[in-house]
């Protein structure tokens, strides 16, 4: 039984168009109805049984860096900072095109 190869192609044409649009519908779907952030799937990550020891490891050095920097910030006078921000780099103004 011979196949017209015209009909072949617009039927795989046909069927490459239509699973993309369903992919990109399912993109869509996803983003509107579950609505994942970076921080819920951080959190899921670090909250199964058994997650990775290593990242647990370095979220917990992480915490501890945060406390410190945050107790160093309470140290500090607040209308008097120890170093200026900008202070090492000189001002220079701009330079006007002629």
């Amino acid at each position: 039984m011979p196949f017209d190869l015209e009909k072949v192609g617009e039927v795989l044409v046909a069927l490459m168009i239509s699973s993309s649009i369903l992919l990109v519908a399912a993109a869509i779907a996803w983003r509107l109805a579950v609505k994942p952030s970076l921080q819920e799937l951080f959190e899921h990550r670090t909250a199964r049984p058994g997650g990775d020891p290593l990242l647990s490891r370095r979220v917990v050095e992480l915490e501890e860096e945060v406390r410190a920097l945050k107790d160093r910030m309470a140290a500090l006078p607040e209308g008097n900072p120890t170093r200026p921000l900008g202070a090492d780099v000189p001002w220079r103004g701009t330079k006007e095109k002629i």
